[in-house]
This record gives C-alpha cells, structure tokens and sequence, in this order.
C-alpha cells in the first residue's frame, strides 16, 4: 500500500480552498463586465511578478516578454505553428551553411514617428551581442562571426561555424528592433521606469511602477494594419496566487499569463473564464547537484528515481498542468522534422519504474545503506511545493530525510543558473526543482543547455565529456538524422546516469475573461503573445 498520508491531507486542504474560492461568488460579477466590454477602453492582464526591465536585451521570462513583445518586434515571429513568419524582415534566406540573409521592410515606424532605418536594425542586433550589455541573450549570438548591411535594406548574418539553431534567432526577442535614437538620448536609463522603450510594436510604453503596474497605450504610428483593439493596455503585478485568480474571477483584470498551475480546477469550473491550452516546449525537473556528495554517485541518483512514485505524483497532484514525463527531457512537441524517428527511440528508452527496494539495494551499493540527510530547493509555487512534500514522503522510506528549501523566485533563478556558489565552489544546493522551456522548436532545445557541459542553465552540473562532444556536434550538423543519430547517443548515456529526474511537461494555458477573444497560446508564446488582436466576443 503506498503511503502518501501527509499529501493526502494536503490535497484535502486545497479541495476546500478550491470549493471556498468557487463559492465565494466566483465569475459573479464578470458578467456586468461583460455587457460593457464592447465600452472599454483598457484590457487588464495580471502577471505573477514584476518585469525585468523594457528592454528586448532582458527579455527572457513569463513576465516581461508578454509586456516587451507588445512594444518591439523581431526580424521574424513564429505563427500558431510554431513556424517562422516574416515581421520586420519581408523575406530571409540561407544561402550556405553558415550564410543567413535577410530583406528588411523599407516603411516601418517607431512609436515616435521616426522612420526605422537600417542604422536601428544593426544597432539593436550588435548592442545584444556584445558582451558589455550583458544581455540575457548574447549567448544566441556566440556561433555569429559578423553581421553586415549588404544592400540597401540588406542584411547579412555569417557565422563561425554552422549552427542548425541560428535560424530560429530572429524569431527571439535577441533579434527585436529599438530606436538607435532613444537608446543613446536615454543611455543608461534604457529600460528602466524613467527611460522606458521606443519600438515599432503597436502598443507604446506610457509608464512602470515597480512592483504594481506596467501601463501601455496604443501607438498611433503603427506601421502594420491594425494597431489593436483596445486603446490601453495595463499589466498588474499579483504575485499571490489565490489573490491573482480572485482578480480574474471578480472582474479586476481580464486575463492572466501562466495562471497557478494548482488552481486550473477552479479556472475551468468558472463559466466566466476560458482557459485556452497548448502543449509546451518545457519540462519541470529534478536536478541532482552532480559535483557534490552523494548525488556524483549514478547509483546514489538512480535509487532516489526509483523511489518517486512518479504515476501517483502526475494522477493525483500535476493532472490538467501538464503531460506524464518519459526518460526524455522533452515532450512530443520537440520531436522536430522527424517524429517517426523519436517515437520509435522512445520506444525502446528504458522506463521510469517505482521500485523501493531497488532502490534501498542502490543506497547500499553506493555506501549509503543507511540514508542520509540531504535538501531540495524550490521557488515559492504552489505546485512545486506540493511535489516536494509527496517526494519528501517517498524518500523518507528508503532513509533518505529531505529538508525543502523554498526560496523567492529571484533567489531560486540565481541558484538555478549556478549564482550561488558555496565554500567550495561549488552549487549551493543538493537537489533543485526547477523548469526549462526550450527557446526553439527544435529537438535540442532542452538537451543542449541541460546537459551541455559548463552550461549555466546546466542546473545538474553535470559534465560528460562525450555527452559534451556528441551535443556540440549535431549542432552543427544541418541534416536532421544526422542530428538525430548523435542525440540519441547522447540520450543513452544521460538516461543511464540520470543528472535529472523529469516529473512532467507543463502545458501552456492562458486564463480570459469570457467576454473576450483573440490571444494565441501554443508552444512559442514566449516570443510571439501579442494583445493586438484581443476583442469583445461578438454578441
């Protein structure tokens, strides 16, 4: 009998919570919100935190891309696909292996009337890459050896060596267009409530209020068709779940990003909301810290995967947030151009199997018969929390005593990102539930920053040289079985050690107000969620 006694205690406490907040009157004043949505002039979203900063260079999470990716734009967007589509570039094309060339619009504005130029287009794009901005996307720009005005509205990118990602750059906030003008009229100021963002998206930057809101309002000088439907749009900041929820449901903001995975329940019994889903590019993790005692021991490692009860874990907690993991770091929506081909490797993967005196024999072949004390740090979310108690209370069984770390969402990305350091040198945690949302669609897109070596997104630390060689070859390899064929290599040796332990695959949801319509969620919403197309639902 599996014994899950203070987790079932914990779920009983979030079904009351659930059925209190469902009657607390629920959607009941959305309704008259409704009758005059076709009068308003502003639609509200919530966020769950404060933004980085307004500026393309930082945008690179759930809060500030769906605020930045109103006011600039990118070369290139994905579409509902998740295929590139052109936006400030008309037309692109790869001449060789490392050659990109792109045609840009010749009739865009900025929010300021100013005409983009190509002065602007090559500004912004070397100002991300160079190393002195410290931008959180110089990185996508490592493999670029020059970036050239090549003709009139001509733009060539070549690379040091091929790269089967570069082609999905342009389509990131990496490759956004800022005014050259402002940039240097504001300097520092750049991005900051003072300095704010001059871009050619159709809604303008009005003001910020750290911590509480983030006002736009709909630039008069789009050079597109349709500026949007709204006149203003203004994020507020609710970083408390319940809180956030309560405000979508009694009409105070009309829609919220990412809405708390443990509250989807009361989100789709609520006949005043539309949760709209989308399978994502992420997985939610384990991360074993596999440069410190006892995790550098596969064995070690492999006792505590087999003693999660990762079935239960998905049937009785994750449900609706998300698809049942496999040994892969990536679900179906990463299989790329050829499915076929990754279907039948995951197939014939080995499978997740809960077996508690497998792993109590594993503890003590690794010298640790006995258990030993050890901690998981998580970020302040609900869902997470829950996790970790249900893996505190399986681990406790093989002898294993687990403390949780909760930390602010701030202070877990440093630890996730190897900030924190302790005595040694080392990562400052044992154990680490954290996420990662591949930036491409494409089947590297969570294998190479998770198990790539010296990676900072390597939040296992782990480091295996032919695993290392293996990434860094299909990478610049064009042909997708050959690709394949190394990634798949790679994927037996990392399945064998098991640096992480996949729980699932978050699927992407977009919480509305009913009276309304138009957002897009799918797998890439973190580059391509705009709110120009939102408006009342015809009556």
């Amino acid at each position: 009998m599996k014994r899950f006694s203070r987790l079932l205690a914990l779920l009983l406490c979030a079904a009351m919570l659930f059925t209190l907040l469902t009657a607390c009157g629920g959607g009941s004043d959305t309704s008259g919100d409704a009758d005059t949505g076709a009068d308003k002039d502003t639609f509200t979203i919530a966020l769950d935190s404060d933004i980085v900063k307004l500026d393309p260079a930082f945008a690179y999470d759930f809060t500030t891309n769906p605020v930045v990716n109103q006011i600039t734009q990118g070369l290139l967007t994905f579409d509902e696909n998740n295929e590139l589509q052109p936006m400030l570039a008309s037309s692109w094309e790869q001449v060789d292996d490392v050659t990109y060339v792109y045609q840009i619009r010749d009739d865009v504005t900025f929010s300021d009337g100013s005409a983009m130029t190509m002065d602007d287009v090559l500004y912004s794009l070397e100002r991300t890459r160079n190393p002195d901005t410290a931008s959180y996307l110089g990185w996508m720009f490592d493999n670029v050896a020059s970036i050239e005005q090549t003709g009139d509205w001509e733009l060539t990118v070549t690379l040091s060596q091929p790269d089967a990602t570069w082609q999905y750059v342009p389509g990131t906030t990496a490759c956004h267009i800022i005014s050259k003008a402002h940039a240097e009229e504001v300097g520092d100021k750049l991005g900051t409530p003072e300095g704010g963002l001059v871009g050619t998206g159709p809604y303008k930057y009005v003001s910020w209020q750290n911590g509480t809101s983030v006002e736009l309002t709909r630039n008069e000088n789009y050079w597109g068709d349709d500026a949007g439907y709204f006149d203003n749009l203004t994020f507020k900041i609710i970083t408390e779940d319940t809180t956030r929820v309560t405000a979508l449901q009694t009409g105070d903001v009309d829609c919220t990003v990412a809405p708390p995975e443990s509250m989807l329940d009361v989100l789709k019994s609520d006949e005043n909301l539309t949760l709209t889903a989308s399978p994502g590019f992420g997985v939610t993790f384990l991360a074993f810290n596999t440069q410190k005692a006892p995790f550098d021991d596969a064995n070690v490692r492999n006792a505590i995967y087999s003693a999660i009860d990762l079935d239960t874990i998905y049937e009785t907690l994750i449900n609706d947030a998300g698809e049942p993991s496999t040994a892969l770091p990536n679900s179906t929506a990463l299989f790329g151009s050829e499915p076929e081909a990754w279907n039948d490797y995951l197939a014939n993967a080995p499978q997740h199997t809960y077996d508690v005196e497998n792993a109590k024999a594993l503890l003590a072949e690794a010298g640790y018969a006995d258990g030993f004390e050890c901690a998981i740090t998580i970020s302040d979310n609900s869902l997470r929390n829950t996790i970790a108690l249900a893996i505190q209370e399986q681990l406790a069984e093989i002898g294993i005593t687990v403390t949780i770390n909760k930390v602010s969402t701030d202070e877990h990305t440093a630890y996730q990102f190897g900030e924190i350091l302790d005595a040694d040198g080392l990562r400052d945690y044992d154990m680490i539930m954290a996420g990662w949302e591949a930036d491409y669609p494409d089947p590297s897109g969570n294998l190479q920053p998770l198990c790539q070596g010296g990676n900072s997104s390597n939040a296992a630390d782990y480091n295996n040289e032919e695993v290392t060689s293996l990434i860094n070859q299909q990478a610049q390899l064009s042909d997708p079985a050959e690709r394949n064929a190394l990634m798949f290599q790679a994927l037996d040796i990392i399945t064998a050690e098991t640096p992480y332990i996949y729980l699932y695959y978050p699927v992407k949801n977009i919480a509305m107000n009913s009276a309304y319509e138009g957002v897009t969620m799918n797998a890439s919403w973190i580059w391509n969620i705009h709110f120009q197309d939102v408006h009342p639902v015809a009556q």
